[in-house]
This record gives C-alpha cells, sequence and structure tokens, in this order.
C-alpha cells in the first residue's frame, strides 16, 4: 500500500497559485488512485481486476495503440464485467471531482489566509481587466487604492441584490443516496490530507475508514430505482440550504462587513439579504404536466417546515447559551414589557418556565419564541394536509352538513410573519447590547431570519405563453367574443387585454367548465392568491412567461392575474412581477420592442414593483435556447446586444431593470466560471442587480462544501460589485461591435447550415449519441420532449441536446461555427488577426467567449467520436454520416488554430495550466469508457432492432452470452453515468 509523502505546506503555499494546484493535484491523485486499486482488488475477481487495473492503464498516453488494445480489451469482456468496468471509472472519476473541491476549497482558505490589507503588486493589471476572481478584502482594497469614493460605493451597496435561483432541470445525474456517500468520503480524504499532526496509527485509521466507506460506495447501486417525482427533485435541492446554506450565509455577511472595515471604515454595509435565493423546483411548470398547483402549495409548506425546523434547533440552543440573570445584569424595560404580554397570551408557557426562569428573563422570553415556531410549525402542517383549497383560517375544510367545526386553537398564537419572530430576536439583541454584550449566535440567528425569512427560497412559477392565450381563446369562445381571442390580430388583442385589465368587472364565469389545461392555467393563478396571502408575497412573486415574443404575452399573464385577484386596477398595484424570458434569437432582437410598448404604457408602469422608489421591471434571457436555434457565438452576441439595449430603454423610461440570466451547468447553455461571466456583461447594466440560475450538477460542485459555497458566493458579489462600479467603454466601440455582429451572423449561418438545414443532421444526432437512452435514464420528473413521440429537433430540449453532444466527446453546441466566422473575417482582411488579440487581451466580453471556446475545444475526443459514427451509425447512412463527421472534424480543426492564434497559446489551456492538467487527466482516463458505451449501446440497438421477444430468447453475442434488453440498457446507463461524472457536466 503506497502511502504519498506529502510536500510540507510551507513549500506548497509558496508557489503561485496555478502552480500550487496543480501540485497539489499530483500529490492527491496519488492517495485517490491508491485507495481506486485497493477497494477494486477487494471487490473484484482477481482476474476481473487485473483487467480493470490494465484497461485504466491503457488509456496512459504513452501506451502505443491505445485504442485497438481497449476495444480488444472490451470484446473480452462479458455484460457482468463491462457493467464493472463503467462503475470502476465512475467512481474512480467522482473521486478525483471530490479532490478538485478539496483543492479548490483549500486555494480558497490559502487566499484568505495569504491576503494583505492592500493589493501587494503595483503591476496588477486594470480592475476591469482583471479574470482571477477576487475575495472581498482584495477588491475593496483594489478600490481603495483606485480611489473610488465611499459615496459611490455605499450607494451600490445599499441596493446590492444577488439573486440565486436553484433549478430541477435534467442535468443533476447522481442518486441522493450517493451524494451522502461522497460527502462522508469527502470529509475522511479531508481528515487525512489536513492531519499533519496524527501519528501513524490515527492515519492507518483514517486510511481503513476510507477504504471502508468506498467499498459501501461500491457496493450501492448508482442508477435511480424510479423516475423521481417532482417533490424527490424538491428534496434534492433544499438539500443543499439544510446542510450548507443556512450556516454558511452569515458568515458571507460577517466577512463583507469585515473586509470593508479594513478598506473602507465608515462606509455601511449592505443588508443581510443583499444576496437571497429563488427556486424553480416545484413551480416550473413548462412542459412538466407533474407540476400542478397542489405541488407547488406542498413545495411552499415544505420550504417553511425546514426553516421552522432550523429555527426551533436555533432557538433551542440560543436558550441554553443565554444564561444571563437579572441578578447580575440589567434588561432592558421593552423587553420586561414584552414579557408581560407574552405571560397573558401564553399562561400555560409562564406556568411552566417562569420558576425555573424567574431571574432569566432570556430564557423566558425565548420560552414563549419557541412556543410560538412550534404553533407555526403546527398550523403549516395543518394547511400542507389541507391542500391550497382549505380555508384562509387555516382550519380543515368544512364538515358535512349538520357536524360542527371546531375553531382553529393557534390562528392568534402562532407567527403569521417573519417579522413578528424578527422583532422578538431583536428585543433580546437590543437588551443585550443596552448592557454592553453581544451574540454572535443571536446575530446569525437575525441575519438568516432576513435572508430566508419563513419560506427558504422565493417560488418562480414558470409557464410557456401559449398556455395563457389558448384559455384567454377558450374564455371567449365561451363568452362568445364577436371575434375570439385566438382569432385576433396582435393590436386587437393588446387593446382587449388592456380593457379588461384595468375594469374590476370580473371576466371568469364562476360555474364555467373548462378544458383540462384551460381549468389548470386558471387554477395556478388561485393557487398563487392564496400562497400570497398564507405566505406573505415573498414566497412567490414572479411569474416567468417562456418563449415570450409579444406584448400580449405580458398583458395575457396581467389579466389572468387580476381575475384571481393579484392585481388592484383601481389602486393600480400588482402583487406579481411578470418576467418575460427571450429564448430564440428573433425574441432577443425583438425584446426592446416589446418591452418599449410596455413601458410606454402608463398603467403597465404603475404595476411595477418598486425598487429605491424606482419602478423595477425584470427580464429573463435564455441561453440554450437561442443556442440551440443559432449556435454559441450568435446567441451570446444577441444576449450582450439585447442587455444593452435593453437597460438603456429602462433608463430612457425611468425604470430599474434586473437581468435574469438562464445560465446552464454546461458551455453550450450559458456555464462557465461565474467570475468571468459577470464581468464579461456590458458595462452598466448590472447597477448591483443580477439573478442567475444554478442548475443540475452545478449545484453539487458550487454549494456540497460550506468553504467552497462561501468562495462561488463571495466571488458572484465581488464580480457583480466590480462590474457596476468600473466601467468598460469597450462596450461602445463602433468597430468592435460591427466586428461581432458579422462573426456573429455567420457563425450562425454555418451552425444553421449543418444543425437545422442537413436533412441527415437528426438522424445523426440519434444514432451516434446516447439521446435515445439518456431518456431512458430516472433522472427527472420532466420529459426530455417537449411533445411526445416527437423525434423532430425543434422538440427536443436544449439539455438533453447538448448532454447526448457531451457524451460521445463532440461538445458541438459550445463551439461549432466559430472557427468559419473566423476563417471569413480574415479571409477578407488578414490584418484583422491583431484586432481579434487586442480584444481577447481587453474587451471582458470577447476573452469569456474564446476562453470558453477553448476549454470546450480541450474536451473535444474526435478520435473517440469517430468511432461513435462509425460503430454505431446504420449502413445506410454511413455516407452521409460521413460527411456530416467531416464537416464537424474540419471546422474544429479551423476553430482550435484560430483559437490558439489569437490566445498565444502553443496548446489549449496553457493560460491556466491547473484546468489543462485536470481536463487532460480525464481526457485520457475516460476513453475506456467511450469505447465501452458504444459496445453496449451496439447491442442494445442491435436487440431492440429485433422483433419483439421475450428476454429469454434474446439473442447471444460474442461472448457467446446471451443478455436481456433490460441488462444492457442498465450497462449503457452505467457508462452515461461514468462519462457524465469524468467531463463533470452533462447539459
Amino acid at each position: 500500500m503506497r502511502q504519498p509523502m506529502p510536500t510540507p505546506a510551507s513549500a506548497t503555499e509558496a508557489l503561485p497559485a496555478s502552480q500550487r494546484v496543480t501540485r497539489l493535484l499530483g500529490e492527491r491523485l496519488e492517495l485517490v488512485e491508491d485507495l481506486w486499486e485497493t477497494v477494486l482488488r477487494s471487490e473484484c475477481p482477481p482476474g476481473q481486476a487485473e483487467r480493470l487495473l490494465r484497461l485504466k492503464q491503457l488509456s496512459d498516453p504513452n501506451e502505443a495503440d491505445v485504442s485497438g488494445a481497449i476495444v480488444q480489451l472490451i470484446r473480452e469482456m462479458d455484460l457482468a464485467e463491462a457493467i464493472a468496468a463503467a462503475r470502476a471509472f465512475s467512481l474512480y472519476f467522482q473521486l478525483v471531482n471530490i479532490l478538485e473541491q478539496h483543492i479548490e476549497e483549500d486555494t480558497y482558505l490559502d487566499s484568505l489566509k495569504n491576503q494583505e490589507n492592500g493589493p501587494s503588486d503595483p503591476f496588477l493589471p486594470a480592475l476591469a481587466n482583471q479574470t482571477d476572481p477576487a475575495t472581498f478584502r482584495q477588491l475593496f482594497a483594489r478600490l481603495r487604492s483606485l480611489n473610488v469614493p465611499p459615496a459611490q460605493l455605499e450607494k451600490l451597496l445599499r441596493t446590492l441584490d444577488l439573486r440565486l435561483v436553484f433549478t430541477a432541470h435534467p442535468t443533476e445525474i447522481v442518486r441522493h443516496t450517493v451524494r451522502h456517500k461522497q460527502r462522508r468520503v469527502a470529509s475522511l480524504i479531508q481528515k487525512l490530507e489536513q492531519g499533519s499532526g496524527l501519528n501513524g496509527l490515527e492515519r492507518q485509521g483514517l486510511r481503513l475508514q476510507l477504504e471502508e466507506e468506498i467499498r459501501l460506495w461500491w457496493r450501492t447501486d448508482e442508477l435511480h430505482q424510479f423516475k423521481p417525482t417532482v417533490l424527490d427533485e424538491v428534496d434534492y435541492a433544499l438539500h443543499y440550504f439544510q446542510q450548507v446554506l443556512f450556516d454558511a450565509m452569515p458568515q458571507l455577511r460577517d466577512r463583507i462587513r469585515a473586509a470593508l472595515k479594513l478598506s473602507y471604515p465608515d462606509v455601511e454595509p449592505p443588508r443581510d439579504s443583499f444576496c437571497t435565493f429563488g427556486s424553480w423546483v416545484g413551480s416550473d411548470r413548462d412542459g412538466n404536466p407533474s407540476v400542478t398547483p397542489d405541488i407547488t402549495w406542498r413545495t411552499a409548506c415544505y420550504q417553511r417546515q425546514l426553516m421552522l425546523e432550523r429555527y426551533l434547533k436555533a432557538v433551542t440552543e440560543l436558550r441554553d447559551q443565554l444564561s444571563i440573570s437579572m441578578q447580575w445584569s440589567q434588561v432592558s424595560p421593552a423587553l420586561l414589557e414584552s414579557l408581560e404580554m407574552d405571560r397573558l397570551r401564553f399562561p400555560e408557557i409562564y406556568e411552566a418556565r417562569a420558576a425555573r426562569y424567574r431571574l432569566e428573563p432570556y430564557r423566558l422570553k425565548l420560552s414563549y419564541t419557541l412556543e410560538r415556531l412550534r404553533l407555526t410549525h403546527q398550523r403549516n402542517q395543518q394547511l400542507a394536509d389541507a391542500g391550497w383549497e382549505s380555508p384562509c383560517d387555516g382550519s380543515a375544510p368544512p364538515p358535512p352538513m349538520g357536524g360542527s367545526m371546531a375553531p382553529a386553537p393557534t390562528q392568534e398564537l402562532h407567527y403569521s410573519t417573519v417579522d413578528e419572530f424578527r422583532y422578538d430576536l431583536e428585543l433580546i439583541q437590543d437588551s443585550l447590547e443596552r448592557t454592553s454584550l453581544s451574540c454572535e449566535s443571536l446575530q446569525h440567528l437575525i441575519s438568516q431570519a432576513q435572508i430566508f425569512a419563513f419560506c427558504l427560497a422565493s417560488l418562480d412559477i414558470r409557464q410557456e405563453s401559449t398556455r395563457h392565450s389558448d384559455a384567454l381563446d377558450e374564455l371567449s369562445r365561451y363568452l362568445q367574443l364577436a371575434v375570439p381571442y385566438g382569432e385576433m390580430e396582435e393590436a386587437q388583442r393588446v387593446e382587449w387585454l388592456l380593457t379588461e385589465i384595468q375594469t374590476r368587472r370580473p371576466l371568469l364565469p364562476p360555474t364555467a367548465q373548462w378544458s383540462p389545461a384551460t381549468a389548470e392555467t386558471f387554477a395556478v393563478f388561485r393557487m398563487l392568491q392564496r400562497l400570497q396571502q398564507e405566505f406573505g408575497s415573498r414566497i412567490c412573486r414572479t411569474y416567468v412567461i417562456s418563449m415570450s415574443h409579444t406584448v400580449s404575452d405580458l398583458l395575457e399573464v396581467l389579466l389572468l392575474a387580476k381575475e384571481a385577484g393579484l392585481v388592484d386596477p383601481l389602486a393600480q398595484r400588482a402583487g406579481l412581477l411578470v418576467v418575460p424570458l427571450f429564448e430564440t434569437v428573433e425574441d432577443l432582437q425583438g425584446a426592446p420592442a416589446v418591452m418599449g410598448t410596455l413601458f410606454r404604457h402608463p398603467f403597465y408602469r404603475a404595476l411595477l414593483g418598486s425598487d429605491g422608489g424606482q419602478p423595477l421591471q425584470e427580464v429573463m434571457l435564455g441561453y440554450s435556447d437561442s443556442n440551440k436555434d443559432s449556435g454559441f457565438l450568435s446567441s451570446n452576441w444577441e444576449i450582450h446586444k439585447a442587455q444593452i439595449a435593453l437597460q438603456r430603454l429602462a433608463i430612457e423610461h425611468g425604470v430599474a431593470l434586473r437581468i435574469f440570466h438562464g445560465r446552464g451547468g454546461s458551455v453550450g447553455r450559458g456555464g462557465g466560471p461565474a467570475y468571468q461571466a459577470i464581468l464579461a456583461q456590458p458595462s452598466g447594466t448590472l447597477s448591483g442587480r443580477i439573478k442567475i440560475t444554478e442548475q443540475g450538477e452545478v449545484l453539487a460542485s458550487k454549494y456540497s462544501l460550506p468553504e467552497l459555497a462561501l468562495y462561488n458566493l463571495e466571488t458572484v458579489t465581488t464580480a457583480v460589485l466590480q462590474n457596476s462600479l468600473v466601467s468598460t467603454p469597450v462596450d461602445e466601440t463602433p468597430s468592435w461591435n460591427e466586428l461581432m455582429g458579422r462573426l456573429a451572423a455567420r457563425s450562425r449561418d454555418h451552425y444553421r447550415a449543418l444543425v437545422h438545414d442537413n436533412p441527415d443532421l437528426v438522424a445523426f444526432f440519434q444514432q451516434v449519441t446516447p439521446i435515445e437512452e439518456i431518456s431512458k435514464l430516472q433522472i427527472s420528473s420532466r420529459p426530455a420532449r417537449r411533445k411526445s413521440g416527437a423525434k423532430d429537433l425543434s422538440s427536443l430540449r436544449a439539455i438533453p441536446w447538448v448532454f447526448g453532444w457531451t457524451q460521445s466527446r463532440f461538445l458541438l453546441p459550445s463551439w461549432f461555427g466559430v472557427g468559419a466566422a473566423l476563417q471569413e473575417e480574415l479571409d477578407q482582411d488578414p490584418g484583422q488577426l491583431e484586432l481579434l488579440r487586442l480584444l481577447y487581451q481587453r474587451w471582458p466580453f470577447f476573452r469569456m467567449l474564446i476562453s470558453k471556446v477553448e476549454m470546450t475545444l480541450s474536451k473535444v475526443d474526435l478520435d473517440l467520436a469517430h468511432h461513435y459514427v462509425q460503430a454505431l451509425g446504420r449502413s445506410e447512412n454511413r455516407e452521409a454520416f460521413e460527411a456530416i463527421f467531416q464537416a464537424i472534424a474540419a471546422e474544429f480543426g479551423l476553430t482550435r488554430d484560430l483559437v490558439l492564434a489569437i490566445t498565444g497559446h502553443s496548446r489549449l489551456l496553457d493560460g491556466d495550466p491547473a484546468l489543462q492538467l485536470s481536463v487532460d487527466l480525464r481526457n485520457r482516463t475516460i476513453i475506456p469508457l467511450g469505447f465501452l458505451q458504444v459496445a453496449l449501446l451496439r447491442r442494445l440497438r442491435d436487440q431492440n432492432r429485433q422483433p419483439p421477444m421475450s428476454e429469454a430468447s434474446a439473442p447471444s453475442y460474442d461472448d457467446g452470452r446471451t443478455y436481456s434488453r433490460s441488462e444492457l440498457l442498465r450497462g449503457a446507463l452505467l457508462t452515461i453515468n461514468g462519462i457524465a461524472a469524468g467531463m463533470r457536466n452533462t447539459g
């Protein structure tokens, strides 16, 4: 058993950040590989273990004829051994992922430990061009050295508003059970890595625990046993709040305050809730019939239950801590007065606790607080059980005629709002401060109440635009309008909608019968009104309209909201913020015209929410569908232009704008390092406000470890501050914008020629990627296609589109079309290469684009991708598929060469050695999984093309054994699992 010799900490910390990460990865990888080998030898038969280790050895770049040897070895495997190989490599990559997360966490902690009060290097790049993430302390020190006025910083901090929205898109492939195993292994690895003071026996004990835990993991099924329900997804997403974020957020508050005190001691820090959370899990109903009004109601109740349970635990601990006696300390009159009021409201608590806490007023007050929390929890359970259509008093539904209904005993005693809970806590805090005492755990609890309230995360409703127009068309036909809504022109629709929204006359007949889809659409708004009535507006104040095209798309939602009592036309108030989601290139281009029309209407402006006295409009920009529609370069440029145009429009009309970025986990769906992405936003478009989706495997990579979560939250915050304070006028350079316009148009044409205009592309994608098998993974409550049974590209969601290309190592959506666009520009003027290099150096937007393409290209493996084409493409498609592959290969070579020419790198990722090392490691080690996947997919599909047969009569293969379809599918799905872990992203 090898025991890696760690480098002394002082020697490692002295290295530059990139070299330090590279050194740590090399050292710790030895531990992981040793553990992996030990577990395989203990869990697999000897011959099988040797073949699996040989398969790993063949991925070494120094081995000759890698592909041929791997294919031959896989041919010799039976299905059981193939499955063992898929599981073994999946385990390997997940262990490496744990390792890299810890290295990232350790690097962040080192940066906190080693940073100086001010910038140590006088030759640091201009702040607008900085690409390395900055901590609060580093950023404020830089701003101070640049003489940014305290008043300017304080004004921004006062309105700082970051919103991170968790979503349940089907990219999280790892089971919840396996995540628990991973956290246990991660904890043990961390103890072993940091155990410099451990003796040999203690290290050996930790090592044995690690082996035992990984063996338990090996014997756990990685695949979901059943399709998760929406509430399963809710439970999964909320796990990160329970395990990490609830305790991390007060620390984020403390860090920004401490950093401010060093550089700007007189600047007022931001409010505790400058960073809050949202969720689509349980409320996003676009294309997901499983998200019903009842599910959204139960989600809200579940979220409140989790928060109340955390508050009950925290207050109980606080009561144990605050044992201050009136004999030795003064107490504020306000607190004493509140105790008297509590005695009258809770005589039973007074009788039970007064004797014990007679001279301990804080403990007595917290006993009353606990009782109110308990009653709030009890009421919440009643509401969850009764459903959203229950009476507003929270009691059970009315009994049959002649029965009696007992009054709800908790109605006036529970906390009806989080403000009442905070008031009690702040009474205690004020009393302590008056006597020169402080309590960190109390301050953290107050901060948590401000950030999470009782709802934990705000729920965003999302629905596709045609659901509203279809419902109104059905309503108009029921009302026998002269022209049914579905037959109206856009101008007629807008006029009719505005007229109806501004009248208090009900439009919906209460006794009418509707089609199921329309009935559900109407019910969502009634449920939403009930939700706000019970939980307050914070629980759900945003309604996102996907596939927004026109003004009427927004007005339809406002009309339906008015019918449910969410809009008051006389008071000109709305309890709902209607958010258009512009997704396609055409919609992004048309967004300013749509919003301009609405901003010009006084009634619409009056209905907008408020931000510092200004009307507030939120607009969501979709990265996924615009990319699928027109390619990476065109999508990013159109989003960039739309932001600038929308911000100018908002300023012109005196409206505050919050951009909601619908980013996915992969580059093809807007993913990538958040810090650089935020800095690349057009100058002047943030103003301290941003909203971003966090999807799928991104949640695990960012929020599974406390310090990792804090690192992400801190760098997102500093990026928003940096972008808002430091202008980059390069966004306004006409010649640069004209160049980007040409590149985007050419890239789009080239991308669409292959993806949308080539008649063989859909068949190519279906055959040479595991897209159909991906749809059989039990990883989401939401269908992979918008229309069941449809096999066309338009019906396929953007997530599985990216997932399929990633598995087969093409990663096409993240780069295709870029090389052709750049080459055409250089063909017309070779001197433009110098301009492109200048843009890469000076324009954050262009640098972000090229960096993302470079990173994606580094993960492409065309040799392996070609194997998918040759082995999985049907014989009748061979010529057409080979032509498509050659077109992709030519574009890849062109794009790679031009990216290297622009960046000045000799190899892809030369500018980031740590990432280069990680990608190289994964690229070579993942090769066997790709060949294994192809072999299993070919067997599975050959069998699927046979006439229906019983599992027992399935054909046999090269090894002479007979396999059922379910066995082969299981093997294929396990390879999908392993490749997803190895690539560190799916869709």
